[in-house]
């Protein structure tokens, strides 16, 4: 997956890079270039797929090869350690209760999952 600036000046790069500068050099915000299509398999299972596969099988193609398998895994389970019900607000209408989290606020999927990516990119790395 490569990412793009949202204005238009800098070159494309992908997830580990993106991330690591945090902003492109013309000031953009780095967005994927595509989103990627879950297949129609996935949305059939998704009642009985554990928290932790679907998480991952959402997540991986915005990192691709960036992050190795086991790592990633590992880093969305921490990420989802605790619940986030769906509940109803309509017969057809549900929302997402993402302030069950550690803070008490909608951040703590995300502000977990970025927590640690920076420690896998510099994994291995000599400079400060």
């Amino acid at each position: 997956m490569q990412y793009f600036s949202t204005n238009k000046q800098s070159p494309k790069v992908d997830f580990k890079e993106a991330t690591i500068k945090g902003q492109a050099p013309d000031k953009g915000l780095y967005f994927p270039e595509h989103m990627p299509v879950l297949p129609k398999v996935f949305l059939k299972i998704l009642s009985i797929l554990a928290k932790k596969k679907m998480a991952y099988q959402i997540i991986q193609p915005y990192i691709g090869n960036c992050i190795p398998a086991d790592e990633l895994r590992s880093i969305v389970a921490q990420t989802i350690s605790f619940d986030f019900p769906l509940v109803p607000v309509t017969d057809n209408v549900f929302s997402l209760e993402l302030f069950h989290g550690p803070t008490l606020a909608f951040k703590d999927v995300g502000a977990r999952f970025y927590e640690q990516v920076p420690g896998i990119f510099c994994k291995n790395n000599s400079k400060k």
